[in-house]
């Protein structure tokens, strides 16, 4: 005879929940991931092939391949329980995982590495990637820097001659916000930054200045600066030694509208007009700028309006804001969130009446409040 088998299973006590509550409850704690997202997690596990990192997902993220390769000196200071900054290449890929990269985790190293090497007056070593007529574009450990063919320590016949080639070079000048990294391979003696120095010394900020392109880069334009007054000579046995000043002008001083390749504006011994913004008398270095020389179209064209005037336009972007509208003159007004009624739907595209309720010329900004078409019932 067969005994009958009894359920061992205990009742749930009230308030607890089952193994499909709990199982959900998990679900909704893993985080959904997007591509290109910046995340935090902790380092679990570290081989010579790959890095794990919980970030919170249904899975493990991992760093391997050329994401890993992109960090390996990055990764001898990494231990097992550290958190760190990520980005998500890959939500999830062919087994489950979070692809990640550290590659902006590792910039950030590097910026500061170069700070330490220009303070400390370190070489590195960096690869010429391409020329130009000014000098030679070279890559160090992902990061692009620039060494002007005036700093080459010896110059090629052919400055194309150097691609491919590891180069020494010294660490003049760091711009992380700005992108910019400009090297030398040559030392300048004391006699020659004394020299520079005093036709530094010469120059006052808000001169305006004639000039002629060395160099044309990503980040702005090289102009060496010409006048009576900025040049020293030495004659040194047969040759005599010409000592001149060249300085940046940065990619955002170049146009009051907004240039996203200098090369399509301007090239290597383009005569331009320059007005110096500013100068630093320890480096002899100079900041200037083409675009404080024009005239500020924003300027002209908001000249027209007035407080209260009517306008239309259409919305081209909406932000966490508010919604930007492109207005005529190539102007552009921003509605601030706080004043978009909640009946009145803005997306992109839509043509919206509006009333200017104020001109800012300095900080280059309208704001504008849409125009109702009825007035609300409480208001009758």
């Amino acid at each position: 005879m067969v005994k009958s088998t009894q359920n061992t299973t205990k009742p749930l006590s009230k308030g607890s929940q089952s193994f499909a509550d709990l199982f959900a409850a998990s679900q909704n704690k893993v985080r959904a991931l997007r591509r290109n997202q910046e995340v935090t997690g902790t380092v679990v596990a570290i081989s010579s092939t790959e890095i794990l990192i919980d970030v919170g997902a249904k899975s493990e993220g991992i760093v391997t391949g050329r994401e890993l390769h992109a960090v390996s000196d990055l990764v001898a200071g990494i231990s097992v329980g550290d958190k760190v900054d990520a980005t998500v290449i890959f939500p999830e890929n062919d087994a489950g995982q979070v692809v990640l990269s550290l590659r902006k985790l590792s910039g950030e190293k590097r910026w500061t590495e170069l700070e330490e090497k220009k303070d400390n007056e370190e070489d590195i070593d960096v690869t010429a990637l391409e020329v130009n007529r000014g000098g030679v574009i070279c890559d160090y450990l992902g990061i692009r820097g620039f060494l002007p063919a005036s700093q080459l320590g010896t110059t090629p016949s052919k400055l194309s001659d150097l691609i491919g080639k590891n180069l020494r070079a010294r660490v003049i000048e760091v711009d992380k916000v700005g992108n910019r990294l400009i090297l030398s391979q040559k030392t300048p003696d004391k006699k020659d930054l004394t020299r520079i120095l005093a036709l530094l010394s010469k120059v006052k900020i808000g001169e305006k200045l004639s000039g002629v392109i060395t160099a044309v880069l990503p980040f702005g334009v090289f102009v060496e600066v010409t006048s009576e007054d900025l040049r020293i000579e030495e004659k040194l046995g047969k040759e005599e030694k010409t000592v001149k000043l060249e300085g940046l002008v940065h990619i955002s001083e170049l146009s009051w509208d907004k240039i996203d390749d200098p090369s399509r504006e301007f090239n290597v011994g383009d005569d331009v007009e320059v007005v110096v913004i500013a100068k630093d008398e320890t480096t002899g270095r100079l900041n200037l700028s083409i675009k404080q020389l024009l005239k500020d179209p924003f300027e002209e064209e908001t000249s027209k309006l007035s407080k209260d005037e009517n306008v239309k336009g259409s919305v081209v972007r909406m932000t966490p804001y508010g919604a930007v509208v492109a207005l005529e003159g190539g102007l552009e007004g921003l509605i601030h969130i706080s004043k978009i009624p909640p009946e009145l739907n803005l997306e992109v595209g839509s043509e919206v009446s509006c009333s200017v309720d104020s001109v800012d010329v300095k900080s280059r900004r309208i704001s504008l409040i849409p125009v109702a078409k009825a007035k609300p019932i409480l208001y009758r």
